[in-house]
């Protein structure tokens, strides 16, 4: 089998790609100033944490929140219902630390349950609150994070801002790998996105000022929509408003999903997001996709033959092209924590084979499934058209 010139360009153009978006997120990330928010500066906040069931981890992140040596923050926790089993813990600390308050919300019909929510904990909010941060409780914030979401809004111009979520895996386990390879890919596209497009926001960590909450109307897309980071970065563009990713409010997290099915359904949701909020960046994926997916497939026949037929000379275009993708794995150690840094690069062909599989079937899913829930959705304007109880 002779390969084309054309094939051995792309067999390296599409590694580039990743590597250059990982460079180029990497030199953000170290020309990001590491700022401090002006002593003066103390807008009265209010931080929104949805929560749903606990985790090993659940206690010790929620205590974070009530930690945090802002001087000016209310704290607001909300629940589906009694019986959540983390009502009992959010209880016990709001009594033990004397600050904060719980919202039940009810059972969605018509959204998004965290969007219903945190949607339900704003309404409890008083009108002195100045800034909304939106946080999930599966992070454990930093000291700073706070601080962080909060000093852009010293600048007008800035709209709203965002941290993430730095997830990397403690053990071997393929599905823990595969997981935090998909975070590591995300990252990087939030990272760009948010410095290109002023897309790039994350619902585990993100800030916006209460008049710009009210007057880009988020409340009422949220109580037809399925999502809150993606819907409201939608708003922002649409409105032509400007974000700030915090690098400082980025919050290292080990809370992998260790099952390789499971992470290849928390991946396909994140993009079925991206499918209903993002189009153009969907259609982009797509086709990314399809070329990746192709060049998988033409390389291991490639193999095969040059193994049938003792012909090394075609094995370049293989090593080439896993070379790239080993090299972008090998990026993950220059932006946090990097634990199990081996097999996270030993898996990653497989990984990145996961990510496009995962794409590609967001083209053929019209129903979103999250935390107990499935909501039908209308791809054209992205609003849940029904919810169904699983």
């Amino acid at each position: 089998m002779n390969i084309q010139i054309g094939e051995l360009i792309l067999s390296i153009t599409l590694p580039l790609f990743l590597i250059a978006l990982s460079f180029l997120a990497f030199f953000l990330k170290k020309k990001y100033a590491k700022k401090y928010r002006s002593k003066n500066f103390t807008p009265k906040c209010a931080i929104f944490i949805p929560c749903k069931g606990i985790t090993d981890d659940f206690e010790r992140n929620i205590e974070r929140f009530f930690e945090l040596p802002y001087p000016n923050y209310e704290l607001f926790f909300a629940v589906e219902s009694e019986t959540d089993v983390a009502v009992g813990v959010i209880r016990q600390k709001i009594d033990f630390y004397k600050k904060g308050t719980l919202v039940v919300s009810e059972q969605t019909k018509f959204c998004g349950q965290k969007n219903l929510n945190l949607v339900r904990a704003v309404e409890k909010s008083g009108e002195n609150i100045e800034i909304f941060i939106f946080a999930d409780s599966d992070i454990a914030p930093k000291s700073n994070w706070l601080d962080s979401l909060i000093r852009p809004f010293e600048n007008e111009k800035i709209t709203a801002a965002s941290g993430f979520r730095w997830l990397y895996s403690k053990t071997s386990n393929i599905g823990a790998i595969v997981h935090s390879f998909q975070n590591y890919v995300l990252f990087v596209l939030f990272v760009m996105s948010a410095k290109l497009f002023n897309s790039g926001l994350w619902g585990g960590s993100m800030a916006i000022r209460k008049k710009d909450y009210d007057a880009l109307k988020i409340r009422e897309r949220w109580i037809e929509t399925s999502v809150d980071d993606l819907s409201l970065a939608e708003i922002l563009v649409k409105n032509k408003k400007k974000i700030e990713f915090c690098f400082d409010a980025i919050t290292d997290t080990d809370d992998t999903i260790n099952s390789y099915f499971k992470a290849e359904k928390w991946f396909v949701r994140q993009v079925q997001y991206l499918k209903y909020h993002q189009r153009i960046s969907w259609f982009f994926a797509i086709l990314l996709s399809l070329v990746s997916l192709f060049m998988f497939v033409r390389i291991t026949i490639i193999v095969i033959l040059a193994i049938v037929k003792f012909d090394i000379a075609n094995l370049l275009l293989p090593i080439f092209f896993l070379g790239g993708i080993y090299w972008f794995a090998t990026m993950f150690c220059l932006y946090g924590v990097k634990s199990k840094i081996v097999p996270f690069v030993f898996y990653a062909p497989l990984s990145l084979f996961n990510v496009c599989i995962c794409v590609i079937k967001t083209a053929f899913i019209g129903v979103i499934d999250w935390s107990g829930y499935r909501y039908f959705m209308n791809f054209w304007d992205g609003k849940v058209k029904k919810t169904e109880k699983l």
